[in-house]
């Protein structure tokens, strides 16, 4: 988070040798401490090539000089001039953090990880800044992808951070473990504790959220049943059960909007299952009737979507962006693109791993091979090897060598 995090080297495609000698010394005069002199040569520079890097460098320098109001300006030309430059947005989420905008901090980085979520720095940042505000589930989500993406595994921070995690993961998973065991000998209490631990070193197990989910309900707890079974579906999204119990839940404590939701969703997952679609479908006609008598229950969705975007609980707000559509279908394309771009922000990897194999397979398909293996490369590093588009990626990755 210190200021050297603010700067790196920055590519610039030069228009002149004129204009690249003045960028080069620009550069120079910086690394040097030189600010003044750095931001006289990028002022006289940016005139001529009106580009997003040099307005970017020359709000470095206006930081440096600690002119914050003209860092600022720069920074958000740069983002005018291309709004894929992820550095100007990451620069003024260090910015706000340090002037202790967390909130503003938080939404900066994460616009920054949508061209470049394999930027370590930013994914540190916004673990530091998630675990200031005891978001410990989004924090450790984004130290893993600090590891994965760190490049200088030999630092003493990676180290330690790994160590961390690495340590709490294997106590969390030992307790899992003994907790699955007590539960299967009806020991719920005794299972519940050892949960408890697990999620206390690491809340993001999705067996650990389901379990303990069960013996809530169990223990007819439905307000701690859904508390957890709603974590669960934040890390297992597509594990059709939890969608049943939430709504079975939803309905026993009588909230028919909740409920009505989840059903909605869990029907999706059994169109094939005829007796099981044909009963969902008959409690949701059932749940309508209720709704359409109660029509204010619908806003209040909207209205909860909104504070909890305000206070970055991301997961929570896609929630009620979907529950609040779902309800009022009129409203579904006003708000879809709100939800795709939300999930756009917790997983910036997807779309570009999609965008990486289309770019990549078209430039193979017309024989440029070296130019489509960049692509294929990123896609591996943006995945891991236990996923399909992984093995996919290393496959083309392979055939652009051969094709060479």
């Amino acid at each position: 988070m210190d200021e050297d995090n603010l700067t790196n080297e920055y590519h610039v495609q030069d228009n002149s040798d004129v204009e690249g000698s003045a960028l080069s010394a620009a550069r120079k005069n910086y690394s040097q401490g030189n600010y003044n002199e750095a931001l006289k040569l990028l002022l006289g520079t940016a005139h001529k090539m009106n580009d997003s890097e040099v307005y970017l460098e020359i709000g470095n320098c206006y930081y440096m000089l600690n002119q914050q109001r003209e860092a600022v300006e720069y920074w958000n030309k740069a983002i005018e001039l291309n709004p894929k430059n992820s550095k100007p947005y990451a620069n003024l989420g260090n910015l706000n953090f340090k002037n202790g905008h967390i909130e503003t901090a938080i939404s900066l980085w994460l616009v920054a990880l949508i061209s470049t979520p394999e930027d370590a720095q930013t994914c540190l940042n916004l673990a530091i800044a998630f675990n200031q505000k005891t978001m410990r589930f989004e924090s450790i989500k984004y130290f893993e992808k600090y590891l994965k993406y760190c490049e200088d595994q030999s630092s003493l921070e990676y180290k330690q951070i790994k160590t961390k995690i690495q340590h709490c993961f294997d106590v969390a998973n030992q307790y899992l473990n003994f907790g699955a065991q007590m539960q299967s000998e009806n020991q719920d209490k005794k299972a519940a504790a050892c949960y408890f631990k697990s999620l206390a070193n690491y809340p993001n197990l999705s067996k650990t959220n389901l379990n303990l989910g069960s013996i809530f309900f169990s223990d007819k707890n439905l307000e701690l049943a859904i508390k957890y079974w709603k974590t669960a579906t934040h890390i297992d999204p597509n594990y059709e059960k939890l969608y049943s119990n939430l709504a079975i839940s939803y309905d026993l404590m009588k909230e028919f909007d909740y409920a009505y939701c989840y059903y909605y969703r869990y029907m999706n997952y059994v169109i094939g299952n005829k007796e099981e679609y044909n009963k969902v479908n008959h409690r949701l006609l059932k749940l309508k009737n209720f709704l359409n008598d109660n029509q204010g229950l619908v806003e209040t969705h909207l209205k909860k979507a909104q504070e909890h975007l305000a206070n970055s609980e991301f997961y929570d707000a896609i929630d009620e962006y979907k529950n609040y559509s779902i309800l009022n279908p009129e409203e579904h394309n006003k708000y879809k693109d709100i939800i795709k771009k939300l999930e756009s922000y917790l997983e910036p990897e997807l779309s570009i791993i999609k965008t990486c194999f289309e770019i990549g397979n078209k430039l193979i398909n017309n024989g440029k091979f070296s130019e489509a293996k960049p692509y294929f490369w990123r896609i591996m590093k943006l995945s891991s090897p236990q996923y399909l588009e992984f093995s996919k990626a290393r496959a083309k990755y392979s055939q652009c060598e051969k094709g060479e």
